[in-house]
Formats: C-alpha cells, sequence, structure tokens
C-alpha cells in the first residue's frame, strides 16, 4: 500500500518550498493564485491529506466519529442511525453525517474529509457501485472503518451485517410451503453484498424444493416505492405469470402492493409478497406486509461498540457480526397449509 506522500516531497517536486506549499495550503494571500491553483493540483494527484484539526498530531483523539448511510430517507437507515447516534453519545463522541445518497464520489469526499478532520473512525453503510478500491484509496490515510448493513468484503474491516441469505431463504420457504412455485426475487443491486446472499438464499430454496432457478423471475431495480410499482407491472406481464414475490425491502414492496392494484390484482389474495426490514408502516398498510425482520437497533449499537473497541484497541482481531433474520408473517401471505417447509423462526401477526 503507498506510503503517504509528504509536503517536503510535493515542494520538490512543484520546484518551491515547503513553507510555500504550507501556505498555499491555507490559502494564503502571499502566494499567488497561481501557486495555489499548481499546489492544489499537485495534492489532489498525491493523494496528500491536510489534517485540518491535528496537524503533526495523528494520535490524538478529536472524539468525532463519521457515519455514511446510502439513503438517510430510507426508514431502516434512519432507525440504524438513531441507534448509532445513541450508542456513540453514551461513549462522548460527537458524529459527522454524510447520506451518500447512493453516490460513490460523495462517499468518498466524505471519508477524505474524516481523515482530514481526524476523526476518531467512521461506520458505513457503502453506497452502491463501492469496490474494495474505492475504499482503499483512502483507507491507508483513514480512521478505523466499521462497514454496518452491507459491506464490501474484499476490505480487511471490521462489520456488522443482517444474515441476508437467511432472510431470503426464509421468504421463499415460506412461500413454497403455501403452494407457490413461481416466485420472483424483486430488487437491489447486484454490486451489493445484500443482493448476492438474498439471491444464494432463494436458491437455496428453491433447490430443496427441486424447482429449477429462473433468472428471468430476478428483477434488479432501485429498492423505492416507485420501483416497486414499476415492478408489478413487470410481474404481471410476465408469462407465465409469477403468484409470489419477495422483495428487497419494505419500501420497495409497499410501492409493489399499490402497483398489484393498478394491475388489477389483490395483493394477499391473487399474489402473495414479502418485504424485508420489517418497518413500522408494514404492520399499518392493508393488506398489512409480511416481512422479514431486521435487528435494526442491535445492529446500529453493535456497530458502534464494534467501532469504539477498534479505536481503543486498533491491533485487535477483526469482528465479524451476521445477525438473524425473523420472518414476520401478516395479510399478504397466507397461513401455509400442512405441507409447509418451516425455515427458520416465525412470528404470526394480523
Amino acid at each position: 500500500m503507498m506510503s503517504r506522500p509528504t509536503l517536503s516531497q510535493i515542494a520538490e517536486q512543484l520546484g518551491v518550498s515547503t513553507a510555500t506549499v504550507s501556505l498555499a495550503m491555507r490559502g494564503s494571500p502571499k502566494i499567488s493564485q497561481k501557486t495555489r491553483e499548481r499546489v492544489a493540483v499537485a495534492l489532489k494527484e498525491s493523494g496528500y491529506i491536510y489534517q485540518r484539526s491535528a496537524a503533526g498530531l495523528r494520535t490524538a483523539k478529536t472524539h468525532t466519529v463519521g457515519v455514511v448511510l446510502n439513503n438517510i430517507s430510507d426508514p431502516f437507515c434512519s432507525t440504524l442511525l438513531a441507534s448509532i447516534e445513541e450508542e456513540l453519545s453514551k461513549a462522548g463522541r460527537t458524529i459527522f453525517l454524510c447520506n451518500s445518497n447512493e453516490s460513490v464520489q460523495r462517499q468518498t469526499e466524505f471519508l477524505r474529509s474524516m481523515a482530514e478532520y481526524n476523526a476518531d473512525g467512521v461506520i458505513i453503510s457503502p453506497a452502491i457501485g463501492s469496490t474494495a478500491e474505492d475504499i482503499l484509496s483512502q483507507k491507508a490515510l483513514l480512521p478505523p472503518l466499521v462497514f454496518v448493513s452491507r459491506a464490501v468484503f474484499d476490505v480487511n474491516a471490521d462489520y456488522v451485517v443482517n444474515d441476508d441469505r437467511q432472510a431470503a431463504n426464509l421468504a421463499a420457504k415460506r412461500l413454497l410451503g403455501c403452494g407457490h412455485r413461481r416466485i420472483a426475487l424483486v430488487g437491489g443491486d447486484p454490486s451489493v453484498s445484500c443482493f448476492a446472499a438474498r439471491l444464494e438464499g432463494y436458491k437455496e430454496a428453491l433447490g430443496e424444493a427441486a424447482i429449477a432457478f429462473d433468472d428471468a423471475l430476478v428483477r434488479a431495480c432501485a429498492p423505492t416505492r416507485p420501483a416497486g410499482f414499476a415492478a408489478a407491472r413487470w410481474v404481471a406481464e410476465l408469462a407465465p405469470r409469477p403468484t409470489a414475490a419477495i422483495c428487497y425491502n419494505d419500501s420497495l414492496a409497499l410501492g409493489f402492493i399499490s402497483g398489484l392494484r393498478h394491475e388489477g390484482l389483490h395483493p394477499g389474495t391473487d399474489f402473495a409478497l414479502i418485504g424485508h426490514e420489517d418497518i413500522e408502516e408494514a404492520g399499518f398498510v392493508s393488506p398489512s406486509l409480511s416481512s422479514t425482520a431486521v435487528l435494526r437497533d442491535e445492529m446500529g449499537r453493535t456497530a458502534a461498540a464494534v467501532l469504539l473497541e477498534r479505536v481503543a484497541n486498533p491491533d485487535a482481531p477483526l469482528q465479524r457480526h451476521v445477525l438473524p433474520s425473523e420472518l414476520v408473517v401478516r395479510e399478504t401471505c397466507s397461513v401455509s397449509n400442512d405441507t409447509a417447509l418451516q425455515a427458520g423462526p416465525v412470528r404470526e401477526r394480523n
């Protein structure tokens, strides 16, 4: 991994003094605009990071933590943030928040800012499309990282995630046990760790029921209500039409419910549906939405605790937490018959 460039190296490259580079970095009027621009370009190209809060004091603690979430408007992310903030607050930490809104560029800029301000650590749910290279390009200069909800597994870092393979497996087995044989898997992006895990769990359930996997029943799309509405039309136009679907999250599933009605189908009667995350609204929509529950509060608290432990002991063994899922059955998924395949914990709710 490349070492951090020094000011003297940059100064030598530009043919100026170290003092000139230092003044240019601070925007001093003593340095010409042309030189300041040359210095800015050289700094960016070299990957140099100026630590504003702790120049020369890399080991100093600032009691600040960066939190990067992929979509703060999503109910799951907002609940996750609340639990992270509560746990960090108890430990006397203040958070800097970034809503990447699935932008890798925005995420990268924030990570760079956290390095500049010498944050104690960063908790991150990486944006769609994030690669190991995106993270590793900053990691040598960054404080400790903990992945939450999503992970880039090629990066050697702590993580706290849901058992997404189990979640999809639970949902698929429930639907299979209710007699469904053509089950769509809707939502998510193949570049995100959750997608691959859920696809694996879905395939496993089909295989155990001796049903061939059909990739025509898998649709990648944004995990949003508008995308869910559009996905319902896609399902309705498939031939033969699926009779059930597993949705990437509850927000997408709620849009799917509206889309089914628009296509003349009755959710829970003509078409079975299971979402993911078990947000509060899932129990209040009509028909109420079956969902695989995620331990959001525990996930947030655990991620914060892992980061605090990493800050206190940088050389400790890596921590990899995979939290279990639970299927919450409501009206969009009919009660299983006697031949149901039970895959794990199930709660019946009206």
